[in-house]
C-alpha cells in the first residue's frame, strides 16, 4: 500500500463510492487492494484511502511520528497538506512491491514507495522511502493493519537540502565576519598610522 500516499495525496477530491476488497483468493484480493489504493491517491481521494485502513491501523511515518486508527491518519493528512502551516504542496507516488509474502488470511508487503515530493518552500526530490505493509482479511474484505514508511537516515535528499542552506549560511556568516574584522583591522591600522605622524 502507498501510504505516502494517504499523509500528502495531491490534493482531495471527490469521493468515489468505495468497495471493499472482498476477493477469496488472498493474492487477488491483496492485488486488487494495492491497485485500489494507489488509484484512490492519485485522484487524492483521502476518504476512499481511509476506508481501506482497519480501525486500528497503525501507520509510522517517515519523520517517525505514529498513527493510529484512520481518524489520526487523516489528522496527519490535514496536518502535511491542508492546514495553514502545512509543509507539502504535492507528493506523487509510483510504488513498486519488491515481495510479498501471504500467510491465509493476512500477508505482508514490502517495496519503495517511489515518492516525489515538491515543498511549500518550492524544493523538490525524490525521498525513495521504503516500505512495509501489512493487510488481514476483516470479515469479507481486506484491510491494511500496519504501514510502516522510513527513509536513509543517513544519505537522503532533506539532508543534503539542510546541509546545502547551513554551507550557504556559514559562507554568507563568513563573509560578513570577513568584512568586520578587515574593518576593524583597517580602522586600528589607520589610526596607528595618524599617531605616528
Amino acid at each position: 500500500m502507498a501510504f505516502s500516499w494517504i499523509v500528502m495525496a495531491p490534493a482531495l477530491g471527490l469521493s468515489q463510492t468505495t468497495q471493499p476488497v472482498t476477493d477469496p483468493d488472498p493474492t487477488r484480493a491483496i492485488t486488487l487492494l494495492r491497485e485500489e489504493l494507489v488509484d484512490a491517491f492519485n485522484k487524492g481521494d483521502v476518504d476512499r484511502l481511509l476506508s481501506h485502513l482497519d480501525p486500528d491501523v497503525v501507520v509510522t511515518w517517515q519523520n517517525g511520528e505514529v498513527c493510529r486508527g484512520p481518524a489520526a491518519v487523516r489528522a496527519y493528512y490535514n496536518k502535511m497538506m491542508t492546514a495553514p502551516d502545512h509543509v507539502v504542496s504535492k507528493l506523487s507516488t509510483n510504488p513498486v512491491v519488491d515481495d510479498r509474502h501471504v500467510y491465509g488470511d493476512w500477508a505482508v508487503s514490502w517495496g519503495n514507495l517511489g515518492d516525489q515530493y515538491v515543498l511549500n518552500d518550492g524544493s523538490s526530490f525524490s525521498l525513495g522511502s521504503r516500505f512495509t505493509s501489512t493487510i488481514a482479511r476483516r470479515g469479507q474484505a481486506w484491510k491494511v493493519t500496519s504501514f510502516h514508511a522510513s527513509v536513509n537516515a543517513f544519505d537522503n535528499p532533506i539532508l543534503k537540502s539542510a546541509a546545502g542552506k547551513v554551507g550557504t549560511w556559514a559562507g554568507i556568516g563568513g563573509a560578513v565576519v570577513g568584512v568586520l574584522v578587515g574593518a576593524v583591522i583597517g580602522a586600528v591600522i589607520a589610526r596607528r598610522k595618524r599617531k605616528l605622524n
